[in-house]
């Protein structure tokens, strides 16, 4: 249960536009713009990846089953997508649950390897998540040595007012197992997060 809380905060139904890349704070670019207009930026998470940004980037996006042990099945498609056929913005990536319970996440932005975003469609996800208008975007930026330095800004807004304070140390704490886990099966470092 405290994964697929966790797991809800990164999506929601929104609007799909693509963003304007902007630097925050020299670290690397952040995605802004409409897609998060209006919803809160609730934690900011830092991780370096062993890897370069062209082999991590994939990864991440489409093995989400290597580094969430309830999702057992990952699927892809591509009939809303930007890019007929292919990756883009109005991909929809369909996370199946252990349970048989889907997550359905339609990207915001992709720009690989750079960044991509995503959100939750919950007409079509089988799942009710405790809040609305989620936006997870990431972002990427090589190093010098060749690893990947990965910035996730986590924007949700709880579904019940008032009910922030249950739910974000919930969340918070599933963003943390996943991502630690995700350092750990593609190497890396979990550098922390921040409330904004």
């Amino acid at each position: 249960m405290r994964f697929i809380l966790g797991h809800a905060v990164l999506w929601a139904a929104l609007a799909i536009s693509l963003p304007q890349p902007i630097l925050a704070q020299g670290r690397s670019p952040i995605l802004a713009g409409e897609i998060v207009e209006g919803i809160t930026l609730r934690r900011l998470i830092h991780l370096e990846f062993d890897q370069s940004a062209s082999d991590i980037f994939p990864k991440l996006l489409t093995r989400v089953d290597l580094y969430d042990p309830n999702i057992v099945e990952v699927r892809f498609e591509h009939d809303q997508s930007q890019n007929p056929g292919r990756f883009g913005v109005g991909t929809r990536r369909i996370c199946i649950f252990a349970d048989g319970r889907e997550l359905v996440e339609p990207l915001v932005a992709y720009d690989p390897p750079h960044s991509y975003g995503y959100t939750v469609d919950a007409d079509r996800s089988t799942m009710s998540l405790p809040v609305s208008d989620i936006v997870l975007l990431y972002a990427f930026q090589a190093t010098d040595d060749g690893a990947t330095d990965l910035t996730v800004q986590a924007y949700y807004d709880p579904r019940i007012p008032g009910t922030g304070p249950v739910i974000e140390p919930v969340l918070t704490g599933t963003l943390r197992r996943t991502f630690q886990t995700a350092v750990d099966v593609f190497g890396g470092t979990y550098l922390g997060d921040e409330k904004p």
